[in-house]
């Protein structure tokens, strides 16, 4: 299928930061009901639990746990289970998803420090190392890997770096980015990689999943003071029985399982990224064409969402051309609280350049209703 065609593929299309527009072969497979210890369900787990290490490169390493509920749930789950009593996280914040790293902290109340950077330039490797020098105590650092609040992508190597020069233990929120970029926890050193099934690896919510040292998680009995959200213990239970503690959410575990599927199917980490690369290309291309501005620069923006300035026209409303949109099967979202005054729009889910040119289409349809033609679109953007 040409990648150039002005094609509508789905009845529906969700270009959010996720939850994605999913393929009909995932959703299929919720159609089936399975028991949660049967062999079946079991080994869908356990395959699962195995290909997100292959992704990472963490087999040897790592282990993966699962826990029911959304990426928050385990990041939370991380936390609690390890973070041990005189531990102190360092939170980079530079963007929304950074805020929601430390308002999780501060709810179950670990010590932490804020490192509050503006959403540009990037984070630099003085920024860590002054605030490391600042506060000797610190134990762990977390950052947001695809801040997608914002669209900025952050450099997770270099603060691998400084934390292994330190001795301190690196957390990566890769709630968005994991499945699409590459990510090396043995390389990095990574003490857990928190991960959605609902990015970039093209599934629904419904699970967190979490990527932790082997050695940090063998020691954190104990830690967690929560029975739900006790890494060690739920990773204790998959190994000794397969199963899960809790009643498992079946159906988003075979869409998951079928995800896998495809994304191993089509080649892994690299060649996702490279459509979503396309994807993200047309559609930056196509609305600057149309007049719209770009929050982020291309060389620090991740090229699974992009954010726009909205036009500075009486005509537009991001409601009006949200509700245009959405007439047309459309769904965009806001921009955060951190970027206001924008839009964003997902290039994530099965999706291909054939897709964005629709949705460009759509776009010029939905300018028209609200009386603010393309034409009309480039002069207002560049007011």
């Amino acid at each position: 299928m040409s990648t150039q065609l002005n094609e509508r593929r789905h009845d529906f299309y969700l270009l959010t930061p996720g939850p994605l527009t999913v393929s009909d072969e995932v959703k299929r497979e919720m159609l089936r009901d399975r028991s949660p210890n049967a062999e079946e369900h079991t080994k869908l787990t356990a395959e699962v639990r195995s290909y997100m290490l292959d992704i990472c490169n963490g087999a040897a390493t790592h282990e993966c746990i699962l826990v029911q509920g959304s990426a928050t749930y385990a990041i939370e789950a991380g936390y609690q289970t390890l973070i041990p009593e005189g531990g102190k996280l360092l939170v980079i914040q530079n963007g929304f998803y950074g805020q929601r790293l430390r308002e999780l902290a501060e709810s179950i109340r670990v010590p932490l420090v804020v490192l509050e950077l503006p959403m540009l330039p990037l984070p630099a490797r003085e920024d860590i190392e002054q605030a490391l020098d600042d506060d000797p105590e610190i134990t762990h650092i977390i950052c947001c890997h695809a801040e997608t609040g914002t669209g900025v992508l952050n450099p997770i190597e270099m603060i691998s770096e400084v934390a292994r020069e330190r001795k301190k233990k690196f957390m990566v929120d890769a709630v968005a980015s994991f499945g699409g970029f590459p990510i090396d926890a043995a390389a990095l050193d990574l003490e857990a990689i928190f991960v959605s099934p609902n990015k970039c690896l093209e599934s629904v919510p419904g699970v967190g999943i979490v990527i932790a040292k082997k050695s940090s998680l063998g020691i954190a009995k104990g830690n967690s003071k929560s029975a739900c959200l006790d890494l060690y213990a739920q990773w204790k239970f998959f190994e000794e029985t397969g199963w899960w503690r809790w009643t498992p959410p079946t159906h988003v575990m075979g869409a998951l399982a079928k995800a896998c599927e495809r994304h191993r199917r089509e080649g892994g980490q690299a060649p996702r990224l490279e459509r979503y690369r396309s994807n993200w290309r047309r559609l930056v291309d196509g609305l600057r064409q149309r007049g719209f501005r770009t929050l982020l620069p291309d060389d620090v923006a991740a090229p699974i969402i992009a954010t726009f300035h909205d036009p500075e026209d009486p005509n537009y409303s991001f409601q009006k051309f949200y509700k245009a949109l959405e007439k047309r099967n459309i769904v965009i979202f806001p921009g955060r609280l951190t970027a206001t005054g924008t839009f964003r729009i997902g290039v994530m889910g099965d999706l291909v350049e054939g897709d964005m040119n629709f949705v460009l289409s759509a776009i010029d349809d939905a300018l028209t209703e609200l009386g603010l033609s393309p034409a009309e679109a480039v002069e207002a953007g560049h007011q």
